[in-house]
């Protein structure tokens, strides 16, 4: 039997093995515990408990609601931040026009937060595209998939983007949480001023001497949501955020050395990484498991093609968000 062939007996095997010492007795681990401290050591148990522990995450995921349905809320983030978004619409919480389209990188984020609230100093090199002779915005994604249309003169154009600015500076402003899902480190950005875009640079517009690809290091996607997080509290000092991280897997990879199987685990992991440590760096700034729950099981959370979260799972994610952060 091949190596391969052996891996669901080996891991029958292990599991077996785990249940057994971990569940079937106390651990020996355990016993060392000092008794002061085991109200606050936590065992895992979701193995031998369920197998789709959302009701365990939930109850030992320590939260204080502070949210309410009248709680002005705005949403930012990938297509799962969108089914979010959908949610809280649908359950009358007061949830601020999207003027953003879906945001995948951190990047696009501060960035989001930076022309908004600091535009003057909001100088890309690239300020708009021009696709079959309509100006349009490279770093907002439109309804219809394209860069968000701007005109048909740069005129026209730049008149646009003053106006979306300005609008999106008041609907950040008017917001008090922020719940905001991280998607992806890969991005294309401009040579020149590193700019990123919200995806990769149309055949129309795309200049390989201009464009290059980029993912994003742990250090890069923590300086993003530092810069992206603090400057905005410091214009709109009630906000509180509320991150996550999509659950949905990369369909491509420009990482050609890794694929986008093992580009996915590594992009959600330096993503979850960095949410952690905004929240656990800053007071205003809360962690929600969607990550956690949907992977929990994801045979049966995934909708038939493997990466979208089907509505049962949403429905399961958003009850545990009113149970953690919603105010009864």
């Amino acid at each position: 039997m091949s190596a391969l062939n052996k891996l669901p007996v080996l891991k029958n095997r292990i599991v077996r093995t785990y249940q057994k010492t971990v569940y079937g007795r106390r651990h020996p681990d355990w016993d060392r515990v000092p008794e002061a401290l085991r109200e606050t050591a936590r065992r895992n148990e979701y193995l031998a408990a369920n197998p789709y522990p959302v009701e365990q995450i939930v109850r030992e995921f320590k939260a204080t609601p502070f949210v309410t349905p009248q709680t002005p809320i705005v949403t930012m983030g990938s297509c799962f931040a969108q089914e979010l978004d959908k949610w809280l619409k649908k359950h009358q919480y007061n949830v601020l026009k999207n003027v953003w389209g879906a945001v995948f990188s951190p990047q696009s984020f501060s960035q989001i937060i930076h022309y908004s609230f600091e535009t003057a100093s909001w100088t890309p090199d690239e300020l708009f595209w021009v696709m079959d002779g309509k100006y349009r915005n490279p770093y907002v994604k439109g309804s219809t998939g394209e860069p968000a249309y701007l005109g048909q003169t740069e005129a026209e154009a730049r008149d646009a983007l003053q106006q979306h600015y300005q609008q999106s500076r008041d609907l950040l402003s008017q917001a008090e949480v922020a719940v905001w899902t991280l998607g992806l480190t890969e991005s294309w950005r401009n040579k020149r001023d590193h700019k990123c875009y919200f995806a990769l640079p149309f055949a129309q517009v795309y200049r390989p001497e201009l464009h290059e690809f980029h993912n994003l290091s742990y250090e890069d996607v923590v300086n993003h949501l530092e810069y992206a997080i603090t400057t905005y509290k410091k214009h709109n000092p009630g906000i509180q955020f509320i991150l996550s991280v999509s659950p949905v897997p990369l369909q491509v990879s420009f990482r050609e050395h890794l694929g986008p199987y093992v580009a996915t685990q590594y992009s959600k992991s330096v993503l979850h990484a960095a949410a952690m440590r905004m929240a656990e760096q800053y007071d205003y700034v809360f962690y929600m498991p969607s990550f956690e729950i949907t992977r929990s099981n994801p045979t049966v959370n995934y909708q038939a093609d493997g990466r979208h979260v089907n509505d049962a799972c949403v429905e399961a994610i958003m009850d545990a968000f009113k149970q953690m952060y919603v105010l009864a």
